[in-house]
């Protein structure tokens, strides 16, 4: 899966329907006097994430005898099309983990229930941009990812804060990969002044921040030691290989990259940023979802496994045995800088990043499909980084017109 969870997500951004969300039904969460039933859990889960998503479940059987919990594994691009299937024969699992991408189409097909009366105070105000839709909420965010620059701690002493130093240690020999496409690369526009979204919430896309990034880029291109590369596994495999002193990578990839290099070798550090402006890359969720056609006394009993799934204490076991390849969704964890070193640089870049509100995904769709396109034209030189921009901002401007 890893680096695989976020390309769901884009592909989940570009391909959504424009449909409307019928009337859908609520979760309301309870507390039965006598905790009793069986749940069947879906998940996109592997190795140890899997097991440790199977501790959480026998410490909640424990407490609840009563409760039989039968997890079943559905590869991640497959999960949405079987859920579909399954629901709509009146089947299919009371309680899924997924992506927070593919929220909306199933939202606008009246496949999962709105949740209420769960307290979210606690979680992380972005985290709920990527579950709440046109002011109901659909889902409970369990972690939050984004992206960073990798390192290779036996090919670098300091990583870079900056993009100048990143250039210049580039001159200086150091290989960096790059994952050269539109969404991937859109972490640097915030480095040249642009904010994404408004004070109201609403995506605004700046021309003049774009343009100048995407020089910036074109610049860094010419140097030989820049590897710019469309391939999630061509950037992979050489970093893994050692033909790479940086990549900037996605934290679902980061368990991988430190089994691969050792604990000891493989370094996490903030996106470089410039003067007093830090990078601003995307953010995403993995999200619990439930059923609309399971029974009441299900989803009841569904959301009351959630509430326990992603408490505190569970969190703090998870970030604990994981290698800093997610942030909680609960505000109140402490990462504790000292005994989670990852994670508390995720921490920090995700006060930077930026999370796509579900209510926003239409435009989203707008703007990624042109930059797409466009992104490429410009690091050829077919087009000018300007009138990439104003391409862009035109489209924006026709989807904020349409009705």
């Amino acid at each position: 899966m890893r680096y695989r969870f976020l390309l769901l997500i884009i592909l989940g951004l570009i391909f959504l329907t424009s449909c409307s969300p019928k009337d859908v039904e609520t979760i309301s969460e309870s507390q039965p006097q006598s905790i009793q039933g069986q749940i069947l859990v879906w998940h996109p889960f592997e190795d140890k994430i899997k097991d440790m998503m199977q501790d959480s479940f026998n410490d909640y059987m424990r407490i609840y005898p009563n409760v039989r919990i039968v997890s079943e594994y559905v590869p991640g691009e497959q999960i949405e099309k079987q859920f579909r299937q399954e629901v709509g024969r009146g089947l299919g699992p009371d309680f899924l983990f997924t992506a927070s991408g593919k929220i909306l189409t199933l939202i606008q097909d009246n496949l999962i229930p709105v949740v209420t009366d769960f307290d979210f105070s606690s979680y992380l105000p972005i985290a709920m941009s990527n579950v709440r839709y046109r002011g109901k909420i659909y889902g409970i965010p369990t972690s939050v990812s984004t992206q960073a620059l990798c390192y290779n701690k036996n090919k670098v002493k300091s990583p870079p804060k900056t993009l100048t130093e990143l250039l210049q240690q580039a001159k200086n020999g150091y290989s960096v990969g790059i994952l050269s496409n539109f969404l991937y690369s859109f972490w640097g526009v915030r480095i040249f002044g642009a904010q994404s979204l408004n004070p109201k919430g609403k995506f605004v896309f700046d021309q003049k921040s774009w343009a100048e990034w995407m020089e910036w880029l074109k610049i860094a291109q010419n140097e030989p030691n820049m590897i710019f590369s469309d391939g999630f596994e061509e950037l992979e495999k050489a970093f893994i290989n050692n033909r790479l002193a940086y990549v900037f990578c996605d934290s679902s990839q980061f368990s991988e990259y430190s089994q691969a290099l050792g604990t000891d070798n493989f370094g996490v550090a903030l996106l470089p940023g410039e003067g007093n402006n830090s990078a601003g890359p995307f953010l995403y969720s993995r999200v619990i979802l439930f059923n609309r056609m399971s029974s009441p006394e299900q989803q009841k009993l569904s959301l009351q496994l959630a509430q326990f799934f992603t408490n505190q204490e569970q969190t703090r076991r998870r970030l604990s045995l994981l290698q800093g390849s997610f942030i909680p969704a609960d505000k109140n964890v402490n990462v504790n800088g000292s005994l989670f070193p990852i994670e508390a640089i995720l921490v920090e870049q995700a006060k930077t990043a930026i999370a796509i509100p579900l209510d926003q995904i239409e435009v989203a769709r707008a703007w990624l499909k042109v930059g797409d396109s466009l992104y490429p034209q410009v690091l050829a030189g077919s087009i000018t980084s300007e009138d990439a921009a104003q391409k862009i901002a035109e489209t924006l401007t026709q989807k904020f017109k349409q009705p």
